[in-house]
């Protein structure tokens, strides 16, 4: 049996409230087959030749809507995992605050049985060593199991999940704490693993048997603060003029920590901050991102470059 190595990824970290959707579709930019390269995604690497396992793949088998899914499936070149690392790997193009996003996904699992896979849904700080923020567990006796803050096994719901049925999993964090839904049920309650930032997601099982198919995942697109909080974190700041030619200012009534710029593909250029102006003369025309911190609060605003 050939023996599997993680190699460590290295990732930018941008903290931002942006909003994203992704169904694997050819709109989208993907196309049938290995994930591994596509659209920021990557598998599983394999301290080998090929350096990525090929077979999660964009498939058109199942869909919970449009026409494909993610494919997370076995590998028959690997024998069974002692944990589950075998699957497809997300970066954002900007970080999630650890308490302040929502994420959500639809998923349908083939097999539920004594030999078949753990399939495991989790966020990631890739920061100093990585470390794990959420953890779901949808177990292969039916149990859907999670990590919690402090807590040194895996936490039972007490809920259980149907195999060959989608179910909408959804996660909203606040400042109070981390809700886990279940097909719009309340299954949990509980606080981050670790308090640090969310650079990464993952969909991954432990190369027993079954596949797993996840669809219409949406970042930060459902509500996390109330009406009257999302009007004033708008209100709160402004970046003007866009497009620009040369300078963006930022205007806002708090303190200014940190300005950084990048480009969609997720690069970072380096910029100058003049008190709370930028200086964006020398990048090339196009669309970026700035996101500005401030203090208790985080914002990423997309610019144009005339």
């Amino acid at each position: 049996m050939k023996k599997l190595y993680i190699i460590a990824i290295s990732l930018f970290s941008v903290l931002s409230f942006a909003q994203q959707t992704i169904s694997f579709e050819t709109s989208e930019g993907f196309t049938a087959g290995n994930i591994n390269g596509q659209q920021g995604w990557i598998s599983t690497a394999t301290g080998g030749t090929p350096p990525n396992i090929t077979t999660q793949i964009v498939s058109s088998e199942l869909a919970s809507q449009g026409s494909n899914s993610l494919k997370i499936a076995i590998d028959p070149a690997f024998g069974p995992q002692q944990n589950p690392v075998m699957g497809g790997f997300y970066t954002f193009p900007a970080a999630l605050t650890y308490n302040n996003f929502t994420l959500s996904f639809d998923v349908r699992l083939t097999e539920q049985s004594a030999n078949s896979s753990d399939f495991v849904f989790r966020t990631v700080s890739t920061a100093g060593t990585g470390s794990i923020v959420t953890y779901i567990n949808f177990a292969y006796n039916g149990k859907i199991m999670l990590v919690n803050a402090g807590s040194t096994t895996l936490v039972d719901t007490n809920k259980t999940w149907t195999a060959n049925a989608w179910a909408r999993v959804k996660i909203v964090s606040t400042s109070t704490g981390i809700q886990y839904y279940v097909n719009n049920v309340l299954i949990y309650t509980g606080q981050p693993y670790v308090q640090s930032n969310i650079n990464r997601m993952d969909f991954v099982h432990d190369n027993y048997s079954g596949n797993g198919y996840i669809d219409n995942i949406k970042i930060n697109n459902e509500s996390v603060l109330s009406t009257q909080e999302a009007i004033a974190n708008i209100e709160n700041i402004s970046v003007y003029p866009n497009p620009t030619t040369d300078y963006i200012n930022i205007k806002t009534s708090a303190k200014i920590k940190n300005v950084e710029v990048y480009e969609i593909s997720g690069k970072r250029i380096n910029i100058k901050l003049e008190e709370n102006k930028v200086d964006v003369r020398d990048l090339g025309t196009g669309t970026y991102l700035l996101n500005v911190e401030t203090e208790g609060r985080n914002y990423t605003k997309q610019f144009i470059k005339k």
